[in-house]
């Protein structure tokens, strides 16, 4: 897989980096759309209704809560046998958007 560069321009930020990362790739958005029609879920019900296997809804919904996007009931180091319920922050997702769609239209000065 291919990984992106960071451009030495000016307005490229570390937001506009997390939206290509977040955003990039097809299990994360699977997960995200999952997760907005159907509310907190619980990591074996998002696996069993995304296209992606157990190992990687782990790995994605990582990516995703250290984004922001996603966030889960249960704090990272308390969730040993336990079951935390993802949901999804909309007002992050509008955010990177923003900072994405303002560094594609915005010219760099």
């Amino acid at each position: 897989m291919p990984h992106n560069i960071q451009p030495a321009l000016k307005d490229w930020s570390p937001e506009v980096a997390i939206a290509m990362t977040t955003f990039g790739n097809e299990a994360r958005n699977q997960i995200i759309r999952y997760l907005l029609e159907h509310g907190p879920q619980p990591r074996g019900e998002i696996v069993a209704n995304v296209d992606a296997s157990d190992a990687s809804v782990a790995k994605q919904l990582v990516i995703l809560e250290n984004a922001g996007v996603v966030g889960a009931d249960v704090e990272p180091g308390r969730r040993h046998g336990r079951a935390p319920r993802y949901s999804v922050n909309p007002e992050r997702i509008r955010e990177l958007f923003e900072a994405h769609a303002n560094y594609l239209t915005v010219p760099n000065q």
